[in-house]
């Protein structure tokens, strides 16, 4: 077990990185060798490291598996010098959203799913819970699904600063900005982000739930997620970092999952719901400052919410492992 969770840091590394990431940008200029970069890379450097491991001889991993990791950094060592190139061409980042940072995305998205077919290989005669590492990896995918989102979690409360005067970021970047608006959201309409938001995390719960049989993975996952949000969201405030809107409401989708086992579009249909409703309550309250948000985009974000879960029950149970056999 020490080399999955030796995976579980390598990801972590990463998952801190790329928060750190985040909010760096909304401070100061583009940087090749920012501390966010490095501690990003290290959690791949570790990555790397395990992969090798494999390569030079199966221990823990299947072929599949492990093929399946490497095309991730393969494509990950692709983008690399592609975002450098936009960056040049571009400037700061302007988006989350950026055709680079997708290549990113993606990349770490097929390591993460790599790996955890490899744990849950290794673990088969094992029953999965949440209190396995299967609810480590599907934080990680989970945040990696949700991350464009950042963009807007993070222009939310740095506008705000910003209209009233109280921007934390650089004076370089504060010139270069014409459109503040438009720029610290990074050009991305207001109703994507919650419609992205309940499209990936109804996508990742559902397809949890199919490979694992388990519904309480996905919801410890994204309390896990949201813990960890919140403890980074806590050190930037320390360091005076700019800060961003944590999406404790995500949680509210698997929950309902949890609790309408047997009706799915049900269980859509009212996560999708209380998602909504609590994250424009708290936006229009002003119990936090949050993206921005119009009532009626409950409307696509419910037809999402139904529409995957519809979709997922038309679909069999995915042979992710064997049967179980003992509690992990």
């Amino acid at each position: 077990m020490k080399y999955y969770r030796l995976w579980v840091m390598a990801f972590l590394l990463k998952f801190i990185g790329s928060a750190w990431d985040a909010s760096y940008h909304f401070k100061y200029l583009f940087e090749e060798y920012s501390i966010p970069h490095i501690v990003n890379f290290s959690g791949f450097a570790l990555g790397a490291f395990l992969l090798v491991k494999e390569w030079r001889q199966l221990h823990y991993m299947d072929r599949f598996s492990r093929n399946l990791i490497t095309i991730g950094f393969a494509l990950f060592l692709i983008g690399i010098p592609l975002d450098f190139s936009y960056h040049i061409a571009y400037g700061i980042d302007l988006t989350t959203w950026s055709p680079t940072h997708f290549i990113y995305y993606i990349a770490t998205d097929i390591m993460i799913i790599g790996a955890w077919r490899g744990y849950s290989k290794y673990t088969n005669d094992k029953l999965s819970t949440w209190r396995s590492l299967h609810t480590w990896f599907a934080m990680f995918l989970l945040e990696c699904l949700v991350f464009p989102n950042m963009q807007q979690e993070n222009g939310a409360i740095s506008y705000n600063l910003y209209i009233h005067h109280q921007s934390i970021a650089s004076k370089e970047i504060l010139v270069l900005i014409s459109d503040p608006a438009s720029q610290i959201f990074g050009g991305i309409p207001e109703w994507v982000y919650p419609i992205f938001s309940v499209l990936m995390v109804s996508l990742l719960t559902t397809i949890v739930i199919r490979l694992l049989g388990d519904y309480m993975v996905s919801v410890m996952a994204a309390v896990l997620y949201i813990l960890l949000r919140f403890i980074g969201k806590i050190i930037f405030i320390a360091v005076h970092y700019p800060t961003s809107y944590v999406p404790i409401t995500l949680v509210f989708i698997p929950i309902f999952y949890l609790v309408f086992r047997r009706d799915v579009w049900l269980a859509g249909l009212t996560g999708s719901v209380f998602y909504f409703l609590t994250l424009f309550a708290i936006n229009r309250v002003g119990l936090l400052i949050t993206p921005p948000l119009q009532l009626w985009e409950i409307v696509p974000v419910v037809v999402v919410g139904i529409l995957v879960s519809v979709v997922s029950s038309l679909v069999k149970r995915i042979p992710f492992r064997e049967k179980n056999k003992q509690i992990a």
